[in-house]
């Protein structure tokens, strides 16, 4: 009555296979949310920018500060944010809105991923 007992050695198939569904469902939802962070990175860095040159050469007018913007844009081939941005005059200053979403599919459900950053101009 010795009989041995088989040890078990690893993973079972079903296992595996269960962590490879979580792997790829994680790797799914990152390569759709990676190029939103680098866009949103993109967006910070043309305010940074844009406030940079400000404070060397200010503006004079909204239009201007809209244009260079826009300029910015349409070098990081971000022209589809250009409805996105807002720009006014607030007598003392220029406010710079920027408000936008982005959909992160979930498989289950489409998530939105709001955007805002605000940048005041002091004149």
């Amino acid at each position: 009555m010795n009989a041995k007992r088989s040890q078990q050695r690893g993973a079972s198939a079903i296992a595996i296979i269960i962590i490879l569904l979580v792997i790829g469902a994680a790797v799914y939802v990152g390569f759709q949310y990676l190029p939103q962070v680098v866009e949103a990175g993109t967006v910070d860095s043309i305010l940074d920018s844009v406030e940079k040159a400000h404070e060397e050469t200010p503006y004079r007018s909204a239009d201007a500060v809209r244009d260079a913007i826009d300029k910015h844009l349409n070098v990081n081939q971000l022209e589809g944010l250009k409805d996105s941005v807002k720009v006014t005059d607030e007598g003392e200053a220029f406010a710079v809105e920027v408000n936008y979403e982005r959909g992160l599919n979930l498989l289950y459900k489409q998530q939105k991923i709001p955007y805002e950053k605000t940048l005041t101009l002091a004149k």
